[in-house]
């Protein structure tokens, strides 16, 4: 799976991880690439082989910072050119939720739904661990959600690793 034209990644230079997030951001999404292919390769988990995973800012604060402004990095997997859905507007729609409540969307949907507003997505597949909030998209959505989960995981890996002296 390559990178397309639907990846976009915002780096600033006034983070307070600097670009090493970012270059860990990129090199997970290196990663999720073999990983997800069979997954997704899977029609009874995607339709249409489709994946978008977003990444927010964790420094960025949703009360402050435009959502736009907060995404640290995004990615299709699979061809988005193929897509009938708009799998990167529904990751976007669901990270904008899990940010603005700083809450994965499962538990905002089961114990919070009073927060919700009219225009919100109500499917699950954004995960807001610590302080990460990925959403994903493409996939049923409890895959969605594991994609999310496993992205966050995947980063605080390679954030351990930097700080241990081994990675670069």
């Amino acid at each position: 799976m390559e990178r397309t034209s639907a990846e976009t990644v915002h780096e600033r230079a006034d983070r307070t991880h600097g670009t090493g997030v970012e270059r860990i951001v990129e090199r997970v999404f290196d990663v999720l690439a073999p990983m997800l292919e069979p997954l997704l390769a899977d029609k009874a988990v995607s339709g249409e082989s489709a994946m978008h995973v977003v990444v927010m800012d964790p420094t960025a604060d949703p009360r402050t910072t435009s959502f736009d402004d907060a995404v640290l990095a995004e990615r299709s997997f699979g061809d988005p050119d193929r897509w009938e859905a708009d799998y990167a507007w529904y990751a976007r729609a669901k990270t904008r939720l899990a940010w603005r409540e700083q809450m994965t969307l499962r538990t905002l949907y089961a114990e919070h739904s009073e927060r919700l507003q009219p225009d919100d997505i109500r499917v699950e597949g954004a995960v807001r661990d610590g302080e990460w909030v990925v959403g994903a998209s493409g996939a049923q959505a409890w895959y969605d959600h594991a994609i999310a989960t496993t992205t966050i995981a995947l980063i605080e890996a390679g954030i351990m690793q930097q700080r241990h002296g081994d990675g670069s």
